[in-house]
């Protein structure tokens, strides 16, 4: 039978973060069968207080990246499964239960369930007992290494992830400490070079809240901010996938070449993608050599992705000209989906 350990991180945000934690209390899984990790980058004497007194280990770190904050946490943590959460995401009730009976096959390195993304609700309970109804016609799949495919590579949001605490192998730690942003990714990643089974469960679990703090670039209507974040973000991901590049380079994974070389593959792809993103704006600088703009364009497929790697290179009026009919089309997508 598995111990759970579940790590909620969080930086600065202070409002969501004991939601978050009930959410990890409530659970029907019983009280001694899993433990709750916070690791945060400040105090508070209302939230310390809470920890405290509903047994909730509380960690303060003043490193900065997530990384570091995930590494500080399984470090602490007694469980042989890890389950992630996010400081402003929820669980239902019965997340933890579910992750314990898919773990109980000694085969399951990783466990991603659907997740429902959420604003403001007049009310939660209601939102939880209609997503609740519908998950008793969801599906389970079980696959092995040689199932995954691409876009199963590109699995997100951690609250929705458990894991094996063996995938974080002690002699990569400190390269995990840099992962700033792509938190998902890694986890997907870490399981992947250690083969297994990997189960993918259409039940909602997760409810992803999208505030203004958290919300993607695509939907900021102003396009000096929207401009902004997508830098910053772009820029985040690429250092990200070339550390991971780094880890799973020099790591020796439990799995065939064959599909090692496929993970190489997949990352380096990932990373030259967020490197032309980067260097293709007009407010940035372009980081992408011409080696890794031939390699970009080996990976290609289309005429659109083969023009966007060129873009590097353009003048800056070609460069305003693309990324603002870029912001442009996101822009009618959003409210065409808040229509």
């Amino acid at each position: 039978m598995p111990f759970i350990s579940v790590i909620i991180t969080a930086h600065n945000r202070r409002e969501f973060l004991l939601e978050a934690v009930n959410s990890a209390l409530n659970q029907t899984l019983p009280k001694d069968e899993y433990e709750i990790i916070v690791v945060k980058n400040f105090e508070d004497e209302r939230i310390d207080k809470f920890l405290e007194e509903h047994n909730v280990k509380n960690i303060v770190t003043k490193e900065e990246p997530v990384g570091a904050n995930i590494v500080k946490g399984v470090e602490e943590s007694r469980g042989e499964v890890i389950s992630f959460l996010d400081d402003d995401d929820l669980w239902l009730p019965q997340k933890l239960e579910i992750v314990k009976q898919v773990f109980q096959d000694k085969d399951v390195m990783y466990y991603h369930n659907n997740f429902y993304n959420f604003s403001r609700f007049s009310s939660l309970s209601l939102l939880i007992d209609r997503i609740q109804s519908n998950n008793d016609r969801s599906k389970i799949s079980k696959l092995k290494i040689y199932d995954i495919k691409s876009d199963l590579f590109l699995q997100i949001n951690s609250s929705s992830i458990a894991v094996r605490k063996k995938v974080f192998n002690t002699n990569i730690l400190d390269k995990i400490k840099n992962v700033s942003s792509a938190v998902d990714a890694l986890l997907f990643h870490l399981a992947y070079c250690h083969g297994g089974d990997f189960v993918f469960d259409d039940k909602i679990l997760t409810l992803r809240r999208v505030h203004n703090i958290n919300a993607s670039v695509d939907r900021i209507s102003d396009y000096e901010d929207w401009l902004t974040n997508l830098s910053k973000m772009s820029k985040r991901y690429k250092d990200d996938y070339l550390t991971f590049l780094n880890i799973f380079s020099r790591f020796k994974c439990e799995i065939a070449d064959e599909y090692k070389k496929k993970l190489i593959s997949h990352l380096e792809a990932m990373y030259l993608g967020w490197a032309v993103t980067y260097s293709r704006l007009p407010n940035t600088k372009n980081e992408l050599t011409l080696k890794e703009l031939i390699k970009y364009l080996s990976y290609q497929r289309s005429l659109k992705s083969f023009l966007h790697g060129l873009l590097p290179y353009a003048p800056r009026i070609i460069k305003e000209y693309a990324t603002k009919k870029w912001y442009k089309y996101n822009l009618s997508v959003m409210r065409s989906n808040e229509q």
